[in-house]
């Protein structure tokens, strides 16, 4: 017999049945003890054997509680992770408001960490200006215990960002129904894209709306064909007084059943609709009759809209009528005003399309020629396509088709050859006119002129042009006109392509602005006097030298220039002078070479013979017993041996040819007395220069340096030698005396004047500023030779 389970409900509901269960399941496993001995009474093993039962059923019971112990954890885990572990946040609250019991979504939610929110109060974390509704939600929600309650208001993180909530409760019972519930469950979701996206609805929705009531045009929406709204400006276009006697009625009830043009009023409307609502948009040009049976044109613009949910047709209404007779009156002036203004000494021609005829007033009729009947005004068109010189015939039916496609004017020039034989040239122009309701091509109107007289002026004129241009592209002139504001209006020439420009490259710019050189002779031009001269300009890059003649037409106001490029010529001139200064720098290094060996012989002559000399002197009277005149004979020969190796090291210095510019002009400085304060700045000197312009660099720096101690009287020199883009600069300036810049003190001196010929045959420069008792400046440049 199959006993009961412990977590049977049937068993679990009656206790007596249970312990009875559990009794005869208990028999079935008791034991019978072996120890009793036979002559024990049967009342005691009775009681043993009960307390054996008593035993087996305290096991059994304590697996059971062992099992359903088991089960309840199971069951509990299961809920944490379903409680903790939730999209939505969840949370008990005490009667205080505070918080008993979260999961880790509301704490995520709160922005905390789920212990610091366990028993503050949850309104902290309702925003300040919504926790009057919160406390109305919560006072609901005690007062109706076991009824679920609800409310949407805004939350705030710990970092004060927000967030929109919803909020649903419900109070536990209470068992004492005079006793208040002790707490309540809430759930709380996060709806802040939902509440963003009803806010942004509302808000178009209020734009829309606004948007279509302050519209200065007419404004209907339509739901299908019939009117859902309509702003003030259309109802009283329709004659309606309010929208809600509008509203259901069809759209076109205010229209004539049919258009001018016969087409049938609602069948525009549906086909105009039906596109609007598959491409977004679609306007339709129609006609009705006013109160007063006046036809007035209305243009109506047709948009799909959502309306609360709802989709209808947005429509813009204007009275178009005004406009409509202005544009019938602006064509047909512009048709009689272009007439008019070809008029004089010009035939008014027609092609109809339809009939294939030539229409043409008298004056036409002669410029053609096609006929010398007096009455031939009609003729078929083929006679003039026909009469039209055969080499042009192709470029006149591509121009009126070109013109009949693009509704454009036919504007051309072309050739006729007359009944008589002979040819001419005629200018015809004219406009094609369409059908309103097809669009398609009805006639051309047009004029035509005879230019046979023009067009040979203009041919013997370009052949004449030509043979200018092949003189002009064919020899090294420049032919310039330029305008009072010395702007050219032309400049063609074979010369300008040493600068690497087209002819008329410059047409609109101003000569100064490109050529600052050309200013002053622009200046002598334009007051009406001739000038001859040479100019050297440059364009990119790109020089080229000029002899130049030039004069103002008082005609045609303007100065005409004709340029005879001499560059080539120049540029020998400019060898010949280059050559020449190669020569002199040759001989300049050869000079250079030949002072820095003298001195490099006389340096070792005062080291290896007086040098030397002296040291044996001084070491002979090291053996002298001491005295005072021994001891001041060998202080003047130790300065004696000093002063001789400062002259050897200054006639040759070493250091430079063995650790470059840089390093001597360092120990350079480092040897002046400290009576002379030195500011050495040096830059870019890392590359090695050549030998003699180093020599030379350091040569010039040292006589400076002696200039300004010995004539200068200076307290400051500074001194800067620097090299950029093939270039040395050396500037040194001094706090001393000064003198007059270009006067006799500026040219004196045979140091200054030794670094004058160096500058010079180097192909330097030398700026000398200087003012009496405000210091002198020296400030030279030197071009760093080629490699």
């Amino acid at each position: 017999m199959n006993q009961p389970d412990a977590t049977d409900p049937a068993a679990s509901a009656d206790p007596q049945a249970a312990l009875q269960s559990l009794r005869a399941r208990a028999e079935r496993r008791r034991l019978v003890s072996a120890n009793l001995p036979p002559e024990t009474p049967v009342d005691v093993q009775r009681l043993v054997q009960e307390l054996q039962v008593h035993q087996i059923e305290l096991e059994m019971q304590y697996e059971e509680l062992l099992l359903a112990q088991a089960q309840a954890e199971n069951n509990r885990l299961q809920y944490l992770d379903l409680y903790d572990f939730a999209p939505v946040g969840y949370c008990t609250l005490a009667a205080n408001a505070t918080l008993e019991q979260l999961n880790l979504r509301l704490s995520q939610q709160l922005g905390h960490e789920r212990q610091q929110l366990l028993g503050r109060r949850l309104t902290l974390f309702v925003a300040p200006a919504e926790r009057n509704q919160f406390a109305s939600f919560m006072t609901r929600l005690w007062a109706r215990p076991g009824q679920r309650q609800s409310c949407e208001l805004m939350m705030q993180r710990r970092d004060h960002t927000t967030f929109f909530a919803q909020l649903e409760g419900v109070a536990a019972e209470s068992p004492d129904e005079h006793r208040p519930p002790a707490s309540c469950r809430l759930v709380v979701l996060d709806v802040t894209e939902r509440r963003r996206a009803a806010d942004a609805l509302a808000a178009s929705e209020a734009r829309f709306r606004a948007a279509f009531e302050q519209s200065r045009d007419a404004a209907l929406l339509l739901e299908g064909f019939a009117f859902a709204d309509a702003n003030t400006i259309a109802l009283r276009m329709l004659g309606v007084a309010s929208a809600e006697q509008l509203k259901g009625r069809r759209l076109a009830e205010f229209w004539p059943e049919r258009q001018p043009d016969g087409r049938p009023s609602l069948q525009l409307l549906t086909d105009c609709m039906s596109h609007a609502r598959s491409n977004g948009w679609c306007r339709l040009e129609w006609m009705r009759y006013n109160a007063a049976g006046e036809p007035v044109w209305d243009e109506l613009s047709f948009t799909p809209v959502l309306v609360q949910g709802q989709a209808l047709l947005s429509v813009v209404w204007r009275d178009i009528t005004a406009r409509q007779h202005s544009e019938q009156q602006l064509r047909e002036s512009e048709a009689r005003l272009q007439m008019a203004l070809a008029a004089a000494n010009t035939g008014v021609w027609s092609w109809e399309l339809a009939t294939g005829q030539l229409q043409q007033d008298a004056r036409a009729q002669q410029i053609f020629g096609l006929s010398t009947a007096p009455t031939a005004h009609t003729l078929p068109f083929a006679r003039l396509q026909e009469a039209i010189y055969p080499a042009d015939q192709a470029g006149v039916q591509q121009a009126l088709d070109q013109a009949m496609r693009t509704h454009a004017v036919f504007d051309l020039e072309h050739r006729l050859v007359r009944a008589d034989g002979t040819v001419t040239y005629v200018s015809a122009m004219g406009r094609f006119s369409y059908d309103e309701r097809t669009s398609q091509p009805q006639r051309l109107t047009g004029l035509v002129r005879d230019v046979t007289s023009r067009r040979v002026a203009q041919e013997e004129l370009d052949y004449k042009n030509r043979l200018l241009y092949n003189i002009l592209s064919n020899m090294p002139v420049v032919f310039s006109r330029l305008g009072p504001d010395g702007c050219y209006r032309e400049q063609t020439g074979h010369g300008l392509r040493r600068l690497g420009l087209a002819d008329n490259e410059l047409v609109g710019q101003k000569a100064a602005d490109l050529f600052p050189a050309t200013a002053a002779h622009f200046e002598r031009l334009r007051t009406g006097r001739s000038d001859s001269y040479v100019l050297t300009i440059e364009h990119q890059g790109r020089p080229a030298v000029l002899q130049c003649f030039g004069f103002f037409d008082e005609e045609k106001q303007e100065i005409v220039i004709f340029a005879l490029d001499i560059t080539e010529s120049e540029r020998l001139k400019e060898e010949a002078t280059q050559l020449k200064l190669r020569q002199q720098q040759e001989v300049l290094s050869a000079i250079l070479t030949t002072q820095e060996q003298e001195r490099r012989r006389i340096a070792e002559a005062l080291h290896n013979g007086v040098g030397q000399l002296l040291y044996a002197t001084r070491l002979h009277l090291d053996t002298l017993p001491p005295s005072e005149a021994a001891r001041a004979g060998q202080q003047l020969l130790n300065e004696a041996i000093q002063a001789t190796r400062s002259i050897s090291f200054e006639l040759t210095p070493t250091i430079l040819e063995d650790f470059g510019l840089a390093a001597a002009l360092q120990e350079l400085v480092g040897r002046i007395p400290g009576s002379l304060a030195v500011d050495l700045n040096l830059k870019g000197l890392a590359q090695t220069l050549p030998s003699v312009l180093a020599t030379a660099i350091y040569r010039i720096v040292q006589e400076l340096l002696n200039n300004a101690m010995k004539h200068a009287q200076a307290q400051e020199v500074f001194v800067e030698v620097s090299q950029e883009d093939e270039q040395i600069y050396i500037v040194v300036e001094d706090d001393g005396v000064g003198f007059e810049a270009g006067g006799p003190a500026s040219l004196a001196g045979i140091g200054l004047a030794g670094i004058r010929t160096r500058v010079g045959l180097l192909g330097g420069s030398l700026t000398i500023k200087s003012r009496p008792g405000r210091g002198t400046g020296f400030f030279l440049q030197l071009p760093v030779p080629a490699a």
